[in-house]
C-alpha cells in the first residue's frame, strides 16, 4: 500500500513540473539536432525567446542502460553547457546569430534557455 501512495505522489510531483513545460512548449514541433555526443529534440519559442533541449529517447538508452549496470556510477545527462550548445547549433542551422541569457535545468536531462537575437 505504502508504495502505491509513494508512486501515486511522485505521479503528481512530475504532473506539477510538468504543466508550465507542456504550456510553454506543448504545442511546438521537436526538432533534431544531430551532435558527436547523439541526437538532440529542441523546442524553440522564437516569439517569447525561449528554448528548450534534451536528448532523444536513443541518446540516453545507451548511457541509461550503462548507468543501470553500473548502479548509476555513469552520469546521464550532459552538461549544461553541452544543452547551450546544442542551442546555438540550432540558432546556427535557422540562420539566426542568437545569444543564450540562461540556462537551468527543468529536470533531468532538460534545459530551458532564453535568449535574444540581433536582426
Amino acid at each position: 500500500m505504502r508504495s502505491i501512495v509513494t508512486g501515486l505522489a511522485c505521479l503528481s510531483l512530475v504532473g506539477c513540473a510538468a504543466g508550465p513545460v507542456m504550456e510553454t512548449y506543448g504545442s511546438i514541433s521537436k526538432q533534431v539536432v544531430e551532435t558527436d555526443g547523439g541526437d538532440f529534440w529542441v523546442f524553440d519559442r522564437p516569439d517569447i525567446g525561449k528554448i528548450l533541449t534534451t536528448p532523444s529517447p536513443g541518446t540516453i538508452a545507451g548511457p541509461a542502460f550503462v548507468s543501470g549496470l553500473t548502479l548509476q556510477a555513469v552520469k546521464l545527462d550532459p552538461v549544461i553547457a553541452a544543452h547551450q550548445a546544442v542551442a546555438r547549433a540550432w540558432f546556427a542551422k535557422t540562420g539566426r546569430k542568437c545569444e543564450i541569457k540562461t540556462s537551468f535545468e527543468i529536470w533531468r536531462p532538460e534545459y530551458e534557455h532564453t535568449y535574444t537575437c540581433r536582426p
